[in-house]
């Protein structure tokens, strides 16, 4: 019954990071990222403001978008519903898995990760949108959803033991897989670095067009491009080791991993070939998050499936 009860709150709160890293992408390609220029009220409201006739004497009426603020809000309320679920999750680990280290600090784990984030986001904003605040923050919630993904897999098997024998995982694919994990991570905070930069460019230059920003980035933006072809080419190596001795459930995952990286890939052109459309931004940062937590469940199977 435990084990069921700890999965299950595990599910439900890396479904709802997950989709927090959806929202917190949403905030900012719709530049939402100061629709509430206070924290953690919402231009002086516990609930943002639908008219401007509501808007406190002293802050500037100026800033205030009733989209933008309530997007920023919504990322904000969905922020404190994962920090609940993280702590029902914690209770439920201490309570009933003092003795599975692997549970229980998974568990803890993703209740500092959570907390830290989340003060983490009062900074962004009293730091009017710091461009390394900003990474440091997603660094955090890909820390979360790994974190979150190791405690639901171990749980997982908790509940399911039958379904997995006992045999250690190889030393080639182990480090594969470390290195995709890690080399994912990297890629990510690259893009965001280089969304960064041409917001900052925008600032200094707001006559130029989304192809000019483009071409005005340093040449560091072709090593995002080297290092997404390095991953699908590490993606291609893994499904090579896989291709025998492995159960369904960890073939099916890897060629999603290579499926994903590759959609990754494409959509990373179509962004450069359209000018960078705001939702192809959004679902390129959101499916790269998946790999992470992806790769983590993958690693944490394999160590009883490979045979």
């Amino acid at each position: 019954m435990a084990n069921k009860l700890f999965f299950r709150s595990a599910l439900i709160s890396t479904i709802l990071s997950y989709l927090l890293i959806f929202v917190g992408g949403l905030v900012r390609v719709s530049g939402s990222g100061l629709g509430c220029p206070d924290w953690p009220k919402c231009f002086g409201r516990w609930v943002p403001p639908t008219s401007i006739e509501q808007i406190p004497a002293h802050i500037d009426p100026t800033a205030f978008n009733i989209v933008l603020a309530w997007i920023e809000y919504g990322n904000r309320m969905l922020g404190v519903i994962v920090g609940f679920s993280i702590i029902i999750m914690t209770v439920i680990a201490v309570i009933y898995f003092r003795n599975n280290s692997k549970i229980l600090y998974s568990a803890l784990w993703s209740l500092f990760l959570v907390g830290a984030n989340g003060g983490l986001g009062a900074i962004v904003v009293s730091s009017v949108l710091n461009p390394f605040i900003v990474s440091l923050h997603m660094i955090l919630a890909l820390f979360l959803v790994s974190v979150l993904s190791y405690g639901t897999i171990e749980s997982y098997k908790l509940i399911n033991l039958n379904k997995f024998s006992n045999i250690l995982l190889s030393k080639k694919i182990s480090i594969s897989l470390i290195a995709l994990w890690g080399l994912i991570v990297i890629e990510i905070l690259l893009g965001t670095g280089i969304r960064t930069n041409i917001e900052l460019i925008a600032i200094d230059n707001p006559l130029y067009s989304k192809g000019q920003l483009l071409d005005a980035l340093n040449s560091y933006k072709y090593l995002h491009s080297v290092l997404g072809f390095s991953l699908l080419f590490l993606s291609i190596y893994l499904c090579y080791l896989f291709r025998d001795d492995f159960l369904g459930l960890s073939k099916q995952l890897i060629y999603f991993i290579f499926g994903m990286i590759l959609f990754q890939i494409f959509l990373g052109e179509l962004m450069i070939f359209f000018e960078l459309p705001q939702l192809t931004r959004l679902f390129h940062t959101w499916g790269s998050s998946w790999l992470v937590g992806i790769i983590i469940i993958l690693y944490n199977t394999l160590q009883y499936e490979q045979s």
